[in-house]
């Protein structure tokens, strides 16, 4: 347990001071223009104020950030799992299971740190917008619509779907969304760790990219379909009814698809790396 721990610290810190870290800050930028704002100008329209864990709970439920958000840690993991140089060096230290296993811990920190700087960054973002807060859901998400109608911003019921709002509040809504969130990243890293010890990176990310493009045509479509692909699972108010309590599909279910594939990902990444050769050198240069 030791050895997976140092591993997995050396790698995190490795990843932290990755100049690839700046992309951050253009994630916060985008995030400030396509959500922020548009809720801000909708509670100028009406006189009211956002709530300040919307601009949030928007981030994990508009289907057009949820393409963002993933590409954004994809891009930042785009070496995962890191195999230079030293990398038999490290094998050789650590042993081939615990580099496996130190390299998924590696990856739930990272997903978890990647969240949370998006987190923390799009509250700070919206704290000069004066934003309310308390146990409900402001009147830019739930009467924005009905006061405006056909002047509203097609944007902001966009952003913030009736499925969601009516079925919970808004502080269930952003932990429930940001942990299925971070179990679609961890799941999307398991892929990419799984296809590089079977020697195919490049079909990992392009198996990264195909589940969430096709799992947000199905969304669109309003297809059955797309329960298979991650997207939907990630989106919490796809789980909903606008009307009914009863959900579509139970948000555990959703948790126990992410977990499975997870671990079948990582099952498959630990048996290729106890049957593959890693004895040239070359190989890592």
């Amino acid at each position: 347990m030791r050895k997976i721990i140092v591993h997995a610290g050396m790698e995190y810190s490795l990843w932290l001071s990755n100049p690839r870290m700046s992309i951050l800050l253009v994630l916060l930028a985008l995030i400030h223009t396509m959500v922020i704002q548009p809720l801000a100008q909708a509670g100028g329209q009406i006189g009211a104020r956002f709530h300040l864990l919307e601009p949030l709970a928007a981030l994990c439920n508009s289907t057009l950030i949820l393409l963002i958000l993933p590409v954004g840690f994809l891009v930042l993991m785009a070496d995962f799992p890191r195999m230079d140089r030293g990398f038999l060096l490290q094998l050789c230290r650590v042993g081939r299971l615990n580099w496996v296993l130190g390299e998924l811990l590696h990856l739930c920190m990272a997903a978890a740190t990647y969240l949370g700087v998006v987190l923390v960054g799009t509250a700070l973002c919206s704290l000069p917008y004066a934003p309310v807060t308390g146990p409900g859901w402001s009147a830019v998400a739930t009467d924005y619509a009905a006061i405006l109608e056909d002047d509203a911003l097609k944007a902001v019921a966009v952003l913030l779907p009736r499925n969601l709002y009516r079925q919970m509040g808004p502080w269930a809504a952003v932990a429930g969304s940001f942990f299925l969130l971070f179990l679609c990243l961890v799941l999307l890293g398991a892929v990419l760790l799984a296809a590089n010890m079977l020697r195919v990176r490049f079909l990992g990310v392009a198996a990264d990219a195909a589940l969430f493009l096709i799992g947000v045509g199905f969304v669109i479509l309003d297809s059955p379909w797309m329960w298979a692909f991650p997207c939907a699972h990630a989106l919490t108010w796809v789980h909903f009814d606008p009307y009914f309590r009863a959900p579509v599909c139970p948000l555990w279910v959703s948790g126990l698809y992410f977990l499975l594939g997870s671990t079948l990902m990582t099952l498959l990444a630990c048996v290729a790396a106890r049957r593959r050769s890693f004895d040239s050198m070359l190989e890592f240069d």
